[in-house]
């Protein structure tokens, strides 16, 4: 199972959200260059880069771009190419999704612009889109969330092997816009909708415990992979992400009877409650998919 260290940033500072609430936002005073080169010393074979601000927005600043460009600069002098990166938030065009992959960035986490022409597409109208935001204390500005209809249709099958679809889920509903918004698709559904698509990488985050240090929620993950393979589905990667608190956690995913392909571990690296070197050293021995 790959160990995979989260870098959340707000423009270009590193932070960690409470449960996605950006009223409940924890600072860490570090360059995220700084953090990546502790990760790449013990042996990550995997970042997950986020910009919160982006998801947010649905753009991203000038600020963040820069921080792409420092990332992948530190991987391939430190790292010597040998680690993977994966990037969201705010990523909403395909040309920014091609410029990300020319500058060196692995895959891509898509959601709210990839999601937003799923729900169109099962029937949803617009004016359902502004009540599902309006419900979520949030406007709708179709130009922001929706900049591209055809983004799908446009991706050959090579860079549809390099997209990673964000599931962040509240019970049976899946998020959008920065975890703002829910919808009424239940996580299993998104996977299915999408391995008919040619997609087949997926990140499961429970939103009521990403930034909690609360534990994962093994129940939930368990629910709905039994579903999605029920359905004859048989994603090429599936990444657990929300709630890891220790090293306890990683060993409740290794025991399920569906076993993750990856975890993602934020807020216990930063207030040193995991040790990422002995996870690595324990639980990744798989490496075939970086």
């Amino acid at each position: 199972m790959l160990i995979i260290p989260a870098i959340d940033i707000k423009k270009d500072r590193v932070v960690r959200l409470y449960k996605g609430d950006f009223n409940k936002i924890s600072r860490y005073n570090v360059k995220p260059e700084e953090v990546f080169s502790e990760y790449l010393a013990a042996g990550i074979k995997r970042l997950h880069l986020i910009f919160l601000w982006g998801a947010y927005t649905g753009s991203l600043s000038e600020e963040e771009k820069e921080v792409v460009n420092t990332i992948t600069k530190t991987r391939d002098i430190y790292g010597k190419g040998d680690c993977a990166i994966q990037v969201g938030g705010g990523i909403r065009s395909y040309a920014r999704i091609a410029g990300l992959m020319e500058k060196g960035v692995d895959y891509i986490i898509a959601g709210t612009a990839f999601l937003i022409p799923l729900l169109l597409e099962e029937g949803f109208l617009k004016n359902d889109l502004k009540l599902f935001y309006q419900q979520g204390g949030k406007e709708f500005r179709e130009e922001r969330e929706i900049p591209e209809f055809d983004i799908l249709e446009r991706m050959d099958e090579g860079m549809r092997g390099r997209i990673i679809i964000a599931i962040d889920y509240k019970k049976d509903e899946t998020a959008l816009s920065g975890w703002q918004v829910t919808v009424p698709l239940t996580p299993q559904h998104v996977i299915k909708s999408f391995m008919k698509k040619g997609f087949k990488r997926f990140i499961l985050t429970n939103i009521e415990k990403d930034g909690t240090l609360e534990g994962v929620d093994t129940d939930s993950i368990e629910k709905i992979m039994d579903r999605v393979l029920f359905e004859g589905c048989n994603p090429e990667e599936i990444i657990i992400s929300g709630g890891i608190s220790s090293e306890g956690d990683i060993i409740k995913l290794e025991n399920l009877r569906y076993k993750p392909e990856g975890v993602i571990v934020g807020k216990a690296l930063y207030q040193k409650k995991f040790n990422l070197k002995k996870a690595i050293l324990d639980f990744q021995r798989d490496e075939k998919n970086l």
